[in-house]
Order: C-alpha cells, then sequence, then structure tokens
C-alpha cells in the first residue's frame, strides 16, 4: 500500500510537471490593418506579381534618385550661377517671411517633398489631418511661385520676362522634387509589402491563369493514359 501511495505521488508530480510545458508560441500574420494597406498599395501601383514588384522598387529608385540629382544641377546652374544674368537681385523681397529668391527657390523644393510627402502618407493611412496640412503647404507654395508675376503686373519693380523666367524655374524645381518624392515614397511601399509578404507568407495576387488551368487538370479530369 505504500509503494502504490508513493507511486502515485511520482505520477502525479510527473503530470503537474508536464502541465507547465507551454506551446511554441505561433508565427503571427498580419494585421487586419496592414492587410488593408497592402491591398490598397498593390490596387494603386498595379504589380502583377512578386517579381513585378521587385522591378517597380528598382524602377522608382532609380527614376527618384535621378530627378533629385536633376533639380539639384538645375538649381545650381539656374540660381546660383546664372541668377545675376536672369535679373534676379531684381526681384522684390516676398510678403511671406521676407525671403529673397534664392532663399525662396530653396525654400519651395524642400515645401514641394513636405507636402507630397505628408499627403502620400495620409492618403495610405486615410489621415485628413495630414492631408490638410499637405493642402495648406500647396497654398503657400503657389504663392512663392506666383508672387514674382503679381509683381510684375501690379508693380514695376520688375520686368515681366524676368518674373516668368523666376515662377518657371519654381515651377520646375517643384514638379521635379514633388515626383522625386512620390516615386521614393512608392518604392519604399512596395519594399514592405515585399518584405512583409516573403517574411509572413501571405500571397495577395491572384493565381495566373496557368495555375488556375493546372489545378483544374490535377483535380477534375483524370489522368491522362
Amino acid at each position: 500500500m505504500p509503494m502504490v501511495m508513493g507511486d502515485q505521488g511520482i505520477e502525479d508530480g510527473l503530470n503537474d510537471h508536464i502541465g507547465t510545458i507551454q506551446p511554441p508560441d505561433a508565427h503571427e500574420g498580419p494585421t487586419s490593418e496592414s492587410l488593408e494597406l497592402m491591398e490598397s498599395i498593390i490596387q494603386r501601383l498595379q504589380p502583377s506579381d512578386r517579381h513585378d514588384i521587385r522591378e517597380m522598387i528598382s524602377f522608382r529608385g532609380l527614376v527618384s534618385g535621378s530627378l533629385a540629382s536633376m533639380t539639384a544641377v538645375f538649381w545650381w546652374i539656374s540660381v546660383d550661377k546664372g541668377g545675376a544674368s536672369l535679373g534676379d537681385v531684381d526681384i522684390p523681397i516676398s510678403l511671406i517671411g521676407e525671403f529673397t529668391f534664392r532663399e525662396i527657390s530653396i525654400i519651395v523644393p524642400l515645401m514641394a517633398l513636405a507636402s507630397t510627402f505628408i499627403m502620400s502618407v495620409g492618403r495610405e493611412t486615410g489621415n485628413a489631418i495630414l492631408n490638410n496640412i499637405g493642402g495648406i503647404l500647396i497654398v503657400i507654395i503657389m504663392f512663392y511661385i506666383l508672387e514674382p508675376l503679381g509683381n510684375a503686373i501690379l508693380g514695376p519693380e520688375i520686368e515681366m520676362q524676368v518674373a516668368v523666367f523666376a515662377s518657371g524655374r519654381l515651377v520646375a524645381m517643384a514638379i521635379m522634387i514633388g515626383m522625386a518624392t512620390t516615386f521614393f515614397w512608392d518604392a519604399i511601399l512596395l519594399q514592405w509589402v515585399r518584405s512583409t509578404m516573403m517574411n509572413m507568407g501571405v500571397d495577395l495576387f491572384p493565381p495566373s491563369p496557368v495555375q488556375e488551368i493546372s489545378i483544374t487538370n490535377d483535380e477534375g479530369l483524370p489522368p491522362l493514359g
């Protein structure tokens, strides 16, 4: 009898010990918000498969870097080196911030970068406040761009030709920086989608027609021969 009780105590101890063993944590998948964001990115940019995502990342990164470099060279040639010949010294000080045209030629591209980035983030996340901030920045950019033309129309301080060249340069730099920011942001989003799909085993692309035909033949048709 004591032996039976001793055996039962040992068995209970083993059961208690076994009960404390915890199973390994399962690999967590992406959240519903992440899946919705990934689907939104794929629907907007329209990649065909994972290999197409890689090509789109490479292309957008290349275009973004090229546009940024073109903007820097364009500013160096048209403002830093050629500003005196284009009459930049005759452009009046800006009414907002009292900046010179040289300073505005740096501020406008930076504001274009900020506004494009803020609105891109607001679009992907559905944040109305970010889109509102981006709209405010766009209005300020438009004011700086059109201000030389307004000075030429309303006052004799600046010639129309000088104003046109000034506004045209600001427009060109704002557009190039805006496009460079857009391409760069899209490349970052595509890179995030690709890494998430690979690390978490998620496939958001529908099967190709060849795969669908293969599945149908395997499941619905008898073997040949």
